[in-house]
């Protein structure tokens, strides 16, 4: 079972479990006013005050919790044109795409953007990026293009970006990794076909 249908599990079981205990709560005091004729529920304006402070931030709760649920249930389920695997090592980066095939991305005084091949994105195609690691806690980060995502040895995390801006953007790892850390920038080219 993947990771977000887990998660999806974990939200799904919590909803419910609120939904459940709200019931109890608004049962209980429905039952508690008709024991003592009404009276207890409008005695005074705070306790309107205290059932609105408690409701509102409820149901604005739920709305939330119905938004991330329906957020990572799309993600997963999400079309993509294209795949990029990329593998975090000491200290480079690998990547398996379509454009280029399987690649390393070392470091490069020589170059501008400090790597010998830059990992390569479409224009406007959505790509699911598959990240994982091959020794330590890698991150690949790239901050103008707002992707951050840790590589982890044994697993592989994913997210889907879609490219909207052509140019070429540097990022580095942003864990801290080794003796080489400082030597893993990331270069990722959006080219438009």
């Amino acid at each position: 079972m993947s990771l977000s249908l887990i998660y999806y599990d974990i939200v799904t079981y919590t909803i419910l479990l609120c939904t459940f205990l709200c019931i109890m709560v608004i049962y209980y005091l429905f039952e508690v006013s008709n024991l003592y004729n009404s009276n207890l529920l409008l005695s005074n304006e705070w306790n309107i005050l205290e059932l609105l402070w408690t409701v509102i931030p409820t149901v604005l709760v739920s709305i939330l919790c119905v938004l991330n649920l329906s957020f990572i249930y799309f993600d997963s389920e999400l079309e993509a044109e294209e795949l990029i695997k990329v593998i975090g090592r000491q200290w480079y980066w690998s990547y398996d795409d379509s454009f280029n095939g399987f690649y390393d991305s070392y470091y490069s005084d020589v170059l501008t953007y400090n790597v010998d091949n830059p990992m390569v994105l479409h224009f406007n195609k959505t790509t699911r990026i598959l990240v994982s690691s091959s020794d330590v806690i890698h991150s690949f980060s790239v901050p103008d293009l707002g992707l951050k995502m840790d590589g982890i040895p044994g697993r592989i995390n994913h997210l889907s970006y879609l490219p909207d801006r052509v140019g070429v953007f540097v990022g580095y790892c942003s864990e801290l990794c080794g003796v080489g850390h400082s030597f893993m920038p990331i270069c990722i080219e959006v080219v438009k076909n």
